[in-house]
């Protein structure tokens, strides 16, 4: 995707929403639906005594514009400007890296979720906000912000990010095709199969199930919410020793390339937006999709079945399992080498992250605040909540060197899902690659 380099694209960007939440939809971010704005956000911050520009880097979605939105056009005025150059979500991670090691950063304010801010954090590249949190944590109303949400951001015992929105994978189905054919929302994967084949015999619909399991990373996402439903792990707790050969693994594999092949031979090129656009032309009626992404669902403007999803807590692999989900958080922090005033910076976090950035993100996301994330009534909302308070919502681990195995997991994956590889092989690949990854990162023995 082409990027802009202008002064600011979120001005630009109220003039054609249009076009950039077609835009989004392409992004592999949390969020995905409809567009939201943030021009009428109260900022009531100091102003510097001079003139001052921040650098936010935050990648482009309707989940995440909001609460960038919010400083941009709410705060910029008198001495002080703040600028978003327009991002996508796989561009970020290296902007961020770049600007953050460098003695000459290019962002002040940098977005973060679970598999890059433990290693930002590690590495010193973003600032502790605790100081900041005793000092206005009341006045900015934090307790409002679920304490899971704010663990999820956390390293090391100190609190690195505020969290924006966040989401865990929730099962979407057809409400109105499971009740007609007497279905029960599936418990087991094995259910979740025979609801898929009598919707075939009932409906003549070809591929009824469909996850995003695209071989870029989705499919990395998808072992992780198997492999956590049977009780596995990908390392020995926080240690830098990978546990991806364990017997918990080579189920995972099996119940992957199981899971494929009730799929569409074509589903191994899908990514979130590919399988929403499955189940809003009713070629889909299963799916499993972070809860952030499913508001498209819900425009009638984009799907005539827009009154007839459900959503659920995921099934588990196996009876007695966890729910197969996983847990993704973002937030904004500072970054370390900022050469602007750190205070100032966390003035502009709070507002982008108090109640009215929130409110205006409801309509796109799960936003961080309880208050206003129920005040929307979002119809996906239960179901994430419920595996958020749940025994195990799965997040990925928490550890530097997470981004770094989940990139070389992808290939062993989908030589596995394709039958190139067994279970057994594609286990002991994935070890393989996953100690390489950590030697490589500098965290290994």
């Amino acid at each position: 995707m082409a990027l802009s380099h202008g002064r600011t694209r979120r001005r630009a960007r109220i003039a054609s929403v249009g076009a950039l939440a077609a835009t989004a939809l392409a992004l592999a971010g949390c969020g995905a639906g409809a567009d939201i704005g943030g021009a009428g956000i109260a900022c009531d911050i100091d102003q510097p005594d001079s003139p001052t520009t921040v650098n936010v880097l935050s990648y482009t979605s309707p989940s995440s514009d909001p609460f960038a939105d919010a400083i941009v056009n709410g705060c910029t005025g008198e001495n002080l400007t703040v600028e978003a150059p327009e991002t996508d979500f796989a561009g970020q991670d290296q902007r961020a890296v770049q600007s953050m090691s460098s003695s000459r950063p290019s962002y002040d304010i940098v977005e973060v979720y679970g598999t890059v801010y433990p290693l930002y954090s590690d590495r010193g590249w973003i600032t502790p906000l605790d100081d900041y949190v005793a000092d206005q944590g009341e006045e900015l109303a934090l307790d409002d912000i679920d304490p899971a949400l704010l663990e999820s951001l956390s390293y090391d015992g100190q609190q690195m990010a505020l969290p924006t929105f966040w989401g865990t994978v929730v099962f979407v189905y057809r409400a109105d095709i499971f009740e007609d054919l007497g279905l029960e929302v599936p418990t087991t994967f094995e259910e979740m199969f025979d609801a898929a084949e009598t919707i075939t015999q009932e409906t003549g619909m070809e591929h009824p199930l469909a996850l995003p399991i695209a071989s870029a990373g989705d499919v990395s996402s998808v072992y992780n919410q198997i492999l956590g439903s049977l009780g596995g792990q990908w390392f020995d707790g926080d240690q830098p020793v990978p546990t991806l050969d364990s017997p918990e693994s080579v189920e995972a594999l099996d119940t992957l390339r199981t899971t494929y092949e009730n799929m569409s031979p074509q589903s191994t090129s899908w990514a979130s937006p590919e399988v929403i656009s499955q189940l809003q032309t009713g070629q889909a009626a299963m799916s499993f999709l972070f809860a952030g992404r499913v508001s498209a669902l819900l425009d009638e403007e984009q799907t005539e079945y827009a009154g007839s999803f459900g959503f659920d807590v995921p099934p588990a692999v196996k009876e007695g399992g966890t729910p197969a989900t996983s847990l993704s958080v973002d937030g904004l922090a500072i970054a370390e080498n900022s050469e602007v005033d750190k205070d100032l910076l966390f003035d502009l976090i709070g507002v982008a992250t108090g109640p009215e950035a929130a409110a205006e993100a409801a309509g796109a996301t799960i936003p961080a605040r309880t208050t206003e994330a129920q005040a929307a009534d979002l119809p996906f909302e239960p179901a994430a909540r419920a595996v958020l308070e749940g025994e195990r919502p799965n997040a990925l681990p928490l550890v530097p060197w997470m981004s770094d195995v989940f990139a070389v997991a992808a290939p062993v994956l989908n030589k596995v899902v394709s039958g190139d590889l067994s279970s057994e092989e594609g286990a002991a690949q994935l070890q393989q690659a996953a100690e390489k990854a950590i030697d490589d990162a500098g965290y290994g023995s």
